[in-house]
């Protein structure tokens, strides 16, 4: 039978059964960090380059799992990123973080993106909620001043820069044939960021920096006609595709909610609620099957693969619309639905999540279980959020 406490239950098991456990056999004991790459068959790459991201959200993962479980595995886990954000990716010279290291924690691509900073600030700032070891919060500190005053440029955030922060394309956060100059994504986790920091800090120019990413998409990067975010965009801030991103809307959704809750402006939040809630309302209408949730729409033509991360914002962004506008058995049911697909065609035995499914029933063999990008973040983050919230 269908229930919150059931949903809650099977979500519970799912994070502590399969996610983390999968997750915590990929330890470095010798180089550091996490080992960089699992293949689709399970192979582990031992000596594959490290991504800076996948740290921070490992950091990130294990450091909330604590804070929600009390469970030492996940202390030492965090601990043990942490260690490798601290002294193997962080600059030394320049400040900020590295994009890539390679198999034995070296630096291996030395530009700096703003994108990678800010889950540099997420995961510090999380594992400083975990461990209130301050050093933790000043690097997270450190990186919202280089935010700040390196990638702000008064109209919003660049995004990709050289180890010494000077111009470069921005090739790793510029998909579906363009060169985009700045990047919905980027400022969503930006914003994400933030929320977090501004929660442990309390500190105001930390609060008008939220409050200025919350407006930019919302008021800017806001398609009211089309009730989208658009996705990419040159430096003024013109759309360059039409393109609607399923899962960065649903995870908009409830990410910029959070945010108006630790700004606690009534009035904004009044002005830009009915926004989230079209945002959600819209994915849910026009991209959820009954097996789980299409990726993208360009041009008018649905991609109608279903990868990993997508599904696990849907049911986030779902659980958020309850709290907003009720109707939980409708909601809930999707939820169910979303879940019992993964179930059923995503989750591998291992119990990481395979990253595509096609409309076919396959999956994409060349990609990877865990990798620069692919991470326990957003399945990890969704069981929590579910814990969390029933």
């Amino acid at each position: 039978m269908h229930s919150f406490t059931d949903f809650r239950s099977r979500l519970e098991d799912m994070l502590n059964r399969d996610i983390l456990p999968f997750w915590l056999t990929l330890i470095d004991r010798e180089h550091g960090g996490f080992f960089g790459l699992v293949e689709n068959d399970g192979t582990i790459h031992k000596d594959a380059e490290k991504g800076v991201i996948l740290h921070s959200r490992i950091l990130w993962t294990f450091s909330e799992a604590y804070r929600l479980t009390g469970k030492k595995e996940y202390l030492d886990a965090a601990d043990h990123a942490y260690r490798f954000l601290a002294e193997k990716a962080w600059d030394p010279e320049f400040e900020g973080l590295y994009w890539m290291l390679d198999g034995s924690a070296r630096p291996l691509l030395t530009f700096k993106h703003s994108y990678n900073q800010a889950f540099g600030i997420y995961a510090f700032s999380t594992y400083y909620q975990a461990t209130k070891k301050q050093e933790a919060l000043d690097y997270a500190r450190k990186l919202f001043r280089l935010i700040e005053s390196v990638w702000h440029d008064g109209t919003g955030y660049l995004e990709q820069l050289t180890r010494e922060y000077q111009p470069m394309t921005n090739e790793e956060l510029s998909e579906n044939g363009i060169l985009a100059e700045r990047t919905m994504n980027t400022i969503l986790h930006i914003m994400e960021a933030y929320t977090v920091l501004y929660e442990v800090t309390g500190d105001p120019e930390v609060k008008d920096a939220l409050v200025f990413c919350v407006k930019q998409l919302t008021n800017e990067m806001y398609n009211p006609e089309k009730e989208r975010l658009e996705v990419f965009f040159d430096k003024d801030l013109h759309s360059l595709i039409d393109l609607h991103s399923y899962g960065h809307d649903i995870e908009a959704s409830w990410l910029i909610d959070r945010a108006l809750d630790a700004i606690g402006d009534p009035e904004l939040a009044s002005a830009v609620s009915p926004v989230t809630a079209k945002l959600c309302d819209h994915v849910v209408r026009r991209a959820l099957s009954g097996r789980g949730l299409y990726f993208e729409c360009e041009d008018g033509h649905d991609n109608t693969q279903r990868d990993w991360w997508p599904q696990a914002e849907a049911i986030i962004g779902i659980a958020n619309d309850i709290g907003k506008h009720g109707t939980p058995e409708e909601h809930l049911e999707k939820m169910y639905s979303i879940l019992e697909f993964l179930e059923r065609e995503a989750i591998l035995p291992s119990g990481e999540w395979y990253w595509t499914v096609y409309e076919d029933g396959s999956h994409d063999a060349k990609r990877e279980l865990a990798g620069p990008w692919k991470c326990p973040y957003h399945n990890g983050r969704m069981c929590m959020e579910i814990m969390k919230r029933f």
